[in-house]
């Protein structure tokens, strides 16, 4: 009887989930675009954000090669710089880190904090290319994409759950 009842809770709620997924392909497109300018603060404020920042540079600092050429750090930091001089909905201190790394690769966590491997020095044609990566970076930050994320793990938890019975 147990066994019965444990398949058809099953059944229903794949059958749930399934139709939370198709139902919105059906929903008016405007309704179903996220709002990119609404910020992430019910789970973490900027000050958290900040904090886990600093936590995080503190590791970068431990575990990864930096490059400290003053000239280098000066260039990319004054070429992030003008990128969030453009930026919308800045809430943050920025810093830009340089990695010695031979991926082409870029990323950005919280408290504002981008960090570039300087692969894209010797790959880039242009200093376009380079700001082009930098600014979709700074674009991370801005949306709060990491606090976002966040946000939707701790809503979906439950979801993952009942999907585990």
């Amino acid at each position: 009887m147990f066994r019965q009842l444990k398949k058809n809770l099953v059944a229903t709620l794949i059958a749930a989930l399934a139709l939370g997924q198709v139902a919105p392909a059906f929903a008016d497109p405007a309704d179903t675009l996220p709002d990119m300018g609404t910020s992430a603060g019910s789970t973490l404020s900027i000050g958290q954000e900040m904090q886990m920042g600093d936590f995080y540079v503190r590791q970068l600092r431990g575990s990864a090669p930096l490059i400290n050429d003053p000239l280098l750090v000066q260039y990319i930091n004054a070429l992030g710089m003008r990128l969030v001089s453009h930026a919308d909905s800045v809430k943050t201190p920025f810093h830009f880190f340089l990695i010695n790394n031979d991926e082409i690769n870029a990323f950005a966590f919280f408290g504002g904090n981008v960090v570039l491997h300087s692969a894209l020095f010797r790959y880039a044609d242009n200093e376009s290319q380079l700001a082009s990566v930098m600014a979709h970076e700074i674009s991370h930050v801005t949306q709060r994409h990491l606090a976002r994320t966040m946000e939707d793990q701790k809503r979906s938890a439950p979801l993952t759950w009942v999907g585990a019975l």
